[in-house]
Parts: C-alpha cells; sequence; structure tokens
C-alpha cells in the first residue's frame, strides 16, 4: 500500500472505533509522548482516548500540555477496541506489554512508527521512512482533513524537532521543515519548544556530565567512544548521548545507564555508516540505523565486556 492509502485504512477503522488506548516504547522520549497526545487530541473529540505512558513524568516535558488522559498505570477496566503503538518497532518494547497482550477482550492494534527494523506487528501498520513519528501524523492529519489545533501543532514540532536534533540530523529533508513550518504557522511556538528542550539544565544535569566526562573512554583506533552513568548517580533530564556525539573524529558513541543491579540502559548513536540498529538488534533492542538502543537485564560488568567485544570483532 501506498502511505495515504495506509492512511485512509486507519480512518476507515477509527470511525468505528469507540475506546482507544494510545501508547509508545519503554523511556518514552518527546516524539513517542508527543506523537501519542497529539494523536489521542486529535481522536478524543467522539472516542474515548487514553494515553497510557508509563514513565513520562520527565522534566525535558515539563512543556509539553498533559490531558487527562494521559495515566501512568495499565488502564484494567478500559474495554478498549483500539490500541495504537507509537514510535515502537515491536510490541515487546513496550513497557509491561504483557498487558495488552494478555487483554481478555478482542481489539486492533495499530502499528505506528518510523523505524526501519519495524516488524509490523500491527493488524494495521503505518510504517514509513520519515524523520519522526511527528512528522508522520502530521502528514496523516493533512492527508484526511484532521484539524491541527495549536495544541497539536506544539506537540508535534517538539516531536520533529527532538528526532531531528533541532533540524540538523541527515534525517532531515525539505518535507520535514516544510511540515515545521506549516505547524509554526497553526500555533508551535519554535522558540518556546526550543528553549524548553535546551535551556532548561538544572545543577544534578551538570553533574551527570561531569560524571561522563570522567567516565569516558575513547578508543581512537576504533573510532567508538563510552560512558558510564553508574546508579549512584544523581537523577538529571539531559541526554549524555547528545552531549558525548560532539567528539570530533569518533563515529560511534556509547552510553550504558546502570538503572539497577541488574538492569541497565544502553544508547547507541552513529555519526558514520555505522548501523547501530544491527548492533542493538543482537542484544535484543532496536531502532535506528543512526540511533539505538538496548535494556540489558544484567550486572553493568557483563554487559559492557559483551557489548564492547562484539564492537570490536565486527
Amino acid at each position: 500500500m501506498k502511505p495515504c492509502d495506509d492512511y485512509h485504512q486507519f480512518n476507515n477503522h477509527i470511525k468505528s472505533s469507540k475506546q482507544i488506548l494510545i501508547t509508545a516504547h519503554q523511556y518514552p522520549d518527546t516524539d513517542a509522548l508527543g506523537s501519542c497526545i497529539s494523536l489521542a487530541e486529535a481522536l478524543s473529540e467522539d472516542k474515548t482516548v487514553k494515553v497510557w505512558i508509563t514513565k513520562g513524568d520527565a522534566k525535558e516535558w515539563e512543556y509539553l500540555p498533559k490531558p487527562s488522559y494521559v495515566e501512568k498505570d495499565f488502564p484494567h477496566d478500559f474495554k478498549f477496541d483500539t490500541c495504537i503503538v507509537c514510535d515502537c518497532s515491536n510490541l515487546e518494547r513496550v513497557d509491561q506489554h504483557e498487558h495488552i497482550q494478555n487483554s481478555a477482550h478482542s481489539f486492533t492494534t495499530i502499528n505506528i512508527d518510523h523505524h526501519a527494523d519495524n516488524n509490523f506487528f500491527g493488524d494495521i501498520n503505518l510504517v514509513k521512512s520519515i524523520s519522526s513519528v511527528g512528522e508522520l501524523l502530521f502528514e496523516m492529519f493533512t492527508e484526511l482533513g484532521i484539524p491541527i489545533s495549536p495544541m497539536m501543532a506544539t506537540c508535534l514540532y517538539a516531536a520533529i524537532s527532538f528526532d531531528t536534533g533541532r533540524f540538523a540530523y541527515s534525517n532531515v529533508t525539505n518535507k520535514t521543515l516544510t511540515s515545521a513550518s506549516q505547524l509554526v504557522t497553526l500555533g508551535a511556538n519554535p522558540h518556546h519548544i526550543t528553549q524548553s528542550m535546551e535551556e532548561n539544565k538544572s545543577e544534578r544535569d551538570f553533574q551527570l556530565i561531569k560524571i561522563a566526562i570522567d567516565n569516558l573512554v575513547i578508543n581512537k583506533n576504533q573510532g567508538f567512544a563510552y560512558t558510564t552513568i553508574p546508579k549512584k548517580s544523581p537523577k538529571g533530564s539531559i541526554k549524555i548521548i547528545d552531549f558525548i556525539r560532539q567528539l570530533k573524529d569518533i563515529d560511534l558513541l556509547i552510553v550504558f545507564q546502570e538503572l539497577q543491579s541488574k538492569l541497565v540502559k544502553v544508547n547507541l548513536r552513529s555519526k558514520s555508516d555505522v548501523n547501530v540498529s544491527k548492533i542493538a538488534q543482537q542484544f535484543g533492542g532496536g531502532g535506528h540505523n543512526k540511533a539505538a538502543g538496548i535494556v540489558f537485564n544484567k550486572d553493568l560488568e557483563t554487559c559492557q565486556l559483551e557489548l564492547l567485544q562484539y564492537i570490536q570483532s565486527r
């Protein structure tokens, strides 16, 4: 199907839907959250909609609207007939996905995503190579004639801006910039959104930066660098991976963040032709060619040993 055909298939299903659950991947970012909220807002006029985001209280999202339909706990009593999963390459990447899989009632799953490793797990799949789910939704809303309110425009612009590194990454196209321009016309405020994203660093964020620098290991011969954020580190909202990717002449960047004694979150970024999605898939993770993630249920030392050995053996 062409993308516009997929959009109309989505629309035809939604017309008969009454109760909709919207969710996204674990540790959701601004593209995931902004997309979920804008989609919920678009559908909530004549539907009952709930957005289930288990960890959606990060500081960098404070400037986004958080309507009453956003919930942290799975709504067990909500008999949804449609489940929309945003920005997620497979259902297993949804935190506590078993709640969805074990639902006793029947429902249709809609998969809305832009990751190259998406496994088309939905009954309806809106998967496209595009900068962000935010841009995909803007394209779909425009195609279907769905009005975009200033609130939705803010969420979509923030989603696109986040996943394009403030329009600096290689995933930016002329359509991306045109979409962003139209969202500004519809009510998004670029200065406010960018300022909220970039100029909100706390003292703890700077302490995290110091820890990241102190723990930084650079392998110039193989063109990669990594740093470690131990579990005892202060909690902050800054994305350390975006900070260390500024290293000159280093193509592959890795951040190991120890969440618990046997729970480690890993972020990978590539500035060259290294496909970090394929690396992540070797360890049960996934993502984009140049940005991917892994969650290890192992201790930090084991995670680092396994991943770094794999990278150096390629």
